[in-house]
């Protein structure tokens, strides 16, 4: 019979050298931004973003017909197919709030629903715009990508850079690698995943 004590020892025993051995990885991601090599940030932030939202989102459109929810009480959910729907998101061109505050409010203009995720087994969330066609009803998901966001704080509290000012030639290029790091990386993910033309993927930029 198996020790529990011993086994959860040895799974704590485990973890413990995994996480030795992502200790340099990490180091040598903070070494990249330390150096300033700019759009380290970004491409860290996107993955977590494909993963956490457009991967379930995608997976869920290539199952078939994709359900939208009024609420979670709707028991007659509109459906699309998956040639009919698209997704967009919402990117600042510049990095500095007045533009993170048109982005959210196009973002918070949009109409409320929700959709199933049948790979995490519960509803989600999403803004969208409908189209009336006589093809077919069109919906696109619409999101705001609002980890980039957070790439201004961090250069501001980790790297010790003036954002304040647009005019900063060090900091514009800065901005620009990183939104463009952002949405390449998204892309790159998308196409190995999902790569084929049902699932099309936009970015709305807003400054």
């Amino acid at each position: 019979m198996v020790d529990p004590v011993l086994s959860t020892i040895g799974v704590i025993g485990e973890g413990v050298k995994a996480a030795a051995a992502a200790i340099p990885f990490v180091a040598k991601i903070f070494e990249s931004f330390k150096k300033q090599e700019s759009g380290s940030m970004s491409v860290v932030l996107a993955v977590g973003y494909y993963y956490n939202f457009l991967d379930p989102v995608f997976g869920e459109i290539a199952r078939g017909e994709l359900e939208l929810f009024a609420s979670k009480a709707d028991k007659a959910p509109r459906r699309f197919a998956p040639e009919n729907v698209s997704v967009q998101i919402i990117v600042p061109s510049r990095l500095q709030v007045d533009a993170f505050l048109r982005c959210e409010a196009e973002y918070d203009a949009l109409h409320k629903g929700q959709i199933y995720l049948q790979s995490n087994k519960r509803f989600f969330g999403i803004n969208y715009e409908l189209k009336e066609l006589p093809a077919g009803d069109q919906l696109t998901i619409v999101d705001l990508a609002r980890p980039i966001m957070s790439v201004k704080r961090f250069y501001e509290d980790f790297l010790k850079q003036d954002t304040s000012d647009d005019s900063n030639e060090k900091w514009r290029k800065f901005q620009l690698a990183e939104i463009a790091a952002f949405k390449q990386t998204v892309l790159k993910l998308q196409q190995r995943g999902y790569g084929g033309p049902v699932n099309k993927l936009d970015f709305r930029d807003r400054g």
